[in-house]
């Protein structure tokens, strides 16, 4: 419970134009996989939904969805490999990779389609990894001095995996922690070193 606390926490933490990005991303890609669900068979495409939310909010370009779309699908794979990659390169400093891995991913999968798309990110995510941990292997045994430890290569997949898998659903998190955050209580400040030296401050602490 203590780690699922500590994921939310690390995931809500960004810069506020990130926030922004994030939420986009998050309400997209949410809105993507519950189309999926709700319509297996015929599961709304994500440049689809797009240009669904584009026209709720007025923004009707004259099919452009539907212009990009046939753009993307003359296109490779590739870019849902490539959004792999991104997702295997997000760390709890950086989270922007595991974004435009969810934008590449969601842009693969308009010629692959849904499952497809996420199977291939998944696996281009997976063996990104099992490969730095077999030259972290080798490398412990072979080099006298190395900076590629099995455990951390482990501990880092392990957590790019997490921050990309909670992108969905970061705008409801974001959403209930703003919600939530007023009935909170927070505990005291703690004073800086600098300040204890100050003439009363030491008195009002231990009080």
């Amino acid at each position: 419970m203590r780690g699922l606390r500590r994921l939310v926490l690390v995931a809500l933490d960004r810069p506020r134009w990130q926030q922004v990005v994030a939420c986009c991303v998050s309400l997209w890609a949410l809105a993507w996989i519950v189309g999926q669900f709700v319509a297996p068979e015929h599961g709304p495409s994500a440049l689809g939904v797009l240009g669904e939310l584009a026209a709720r909010f007025g923004l009707t370009g004259g099919g452009w969805a539907q212009r990009v779309a046939e753009t993307w699908q003359h296109s490779g794979g590739g870019l849902a490999i490539f959004g792999g990659l991104l997702w295997a390169a997000t760390t709890e400093r950086g989270q922007l990779p595991a974004l435009l891995g969810w934008v590449a991913v969601m842009l693969g999968a308009e010629r692959l389609g849904y499952r497809p798309a996420m199977l291939v990110a998944v696996a281009s995510m997976v063996g990104f990894v099992v490969l730095l941990w077999i030259t972290a292997q080798i490398s412990r045994r072979f080099l006298e001095r190395t900076t590629l430890f099995p455990s951390d290569v482990v501990r880092a997949g392990v957590t790019a995996a997490a921050l990309a898998a909670v992108v969905p659903l970061y705008a409801p998190m974001l959403f209930l922690s703003r919600l939530g955050s007023p009935y909170l209580t927070k505990g005291p400040r703690p004073v800086p070193a600098q300040r204890r030296e100050e003439p009363g401050v030491a008195e009002r602490e231990n009080t």
